[in-house]
């Protein structure tokens, strides 16, 4: 995935730190699980942070256990025991990944499409484990590949509205966040899966700009601004004033969905932290140049943290 989706770990307790990690490291299990040991290399921050979302809304308290891992062989770590809501995360991590790769191969040119393609039959094999585990609801297989073919449609017409292409992301990713959810659980998974969903799209948008100018691929900022977009080979100051305004009204919205949930749940501090912090913070690291600190990639990997 992209990486952007992190908490600010210096502002996390350290029982919030360990069980964020915690998570992360049950939904990387997890994967191995239902979706097959090499799907647990598209590990990422921001299905973590998915993970979490769905076990407060379904109201699942995980079990913290120490476990060893072939990427910390030595020490035992926390880790979340393999849940229904993890290997719910797990299954359509892996339809999510497998949509993100046909992209890719749609889109891109040269080496990034060369390894799209050789990612192909790894993706593939996943959507097909998640598929036979019978954890996908009903039709979200199709019903996300039509959210991103409108967005894959406002693309490939260059669309010079960054808002309309962040805002068909989010929809991809409300859909993915409430799957299977129903009731007032669903609608808050909608809102924190659709501003996850804008803020990504505009934080890669913002990342990758200057790559993309140069390789003359589509970008929302590029089209929307032409060339006011960049100064210096970076972001222009308008550019950054207009997502710097712009991003916090996503911002806020999510915040006043994490505010509803559970207090109770050991985990809603972790998200909250994420909400108001973590995303903020990547944000003025996005429109500062620094990035999320993994390539345009973004992914981690098992054991990254």
């Amino acid at each position: 995935m992209y990486g952007y989706v992190r908490p600010l770990i210096p502002e996390l307790k350290v029982g919030e730190y360990e069980r964020y990690r915690a998570v992360y490291c049950g939904l990387c299990r997890s994967m191995g699980r239902v979706t097959g040991q090499a799907s647990r290399i598209t590990l990422s921050y921001d299905m973590t942070f998915f993970a979490a979302v769905r076990m407060i809304l379904e109201g699942t308290v995980p079990r913290f256990v120490p476990m060893r891992c072939p990427a910390h062989p030595l020490n035992r770590r926390l880790t979340a025991e393999d849940n229904p809501s993890l290997r719910t995360a797990a299954a359509l991590s892996a339809v999510l990944c497998r949509e993100k790769n046909r992209d890719d191969r749609r889109d891109e040119r040269g080496l990034p499409m060369l390894k799209a393609a050789l990612r192909t039959p790894l993706t593939a094999r996943m959507e097909r484990r998640a598929v036979k585990s019978g954890l996908l609801p009903e039709g979200i297989g199709s019903e996300l590949a039509e959210c991103l073919e409108r967005l894959c449609d406002a693309e490939r017409a260059r669309c010079p509205s960054a808002d309309e292409t962040a805002g068909l992301f989010g929809d991809a990713l409300a859909l993915v966040f409430s799957a299977g959810l129903t009731g007032e659980a669903a609608e808050e998974a909608r809102i924190l899966g659709d501003g996850a969903g804008r803020f990504v799209y505009l934080c890669d948008a913002a990342d990758d700009l200057p790559d993309d100018a140069r390789r003359g691929r589509y970008n929302p900022l590029l089209a929307g601004w032409g060339d006011l977009a960049l100064s210096e080979g970076k972001l222009s100051p308008m550019v950054r004033d207009s997502l710097g305004a712009a991003v916090p009204l996503t911002l806020e919205k999510m915040g006043e969905a994490a505010d509803r949930l559970d207090p109770a749940h050991p985990l809603t501090p972790v998200v909250r932290n994420i909400v108001y912090l973590g995303l903020p913070a990547m944000l003025r690291r996005v429109l500062s140049g620094e990035g999320p600190g993994r390539g345009r990639t973004g992914k981690e990997g098992p054991g990254s943290l």
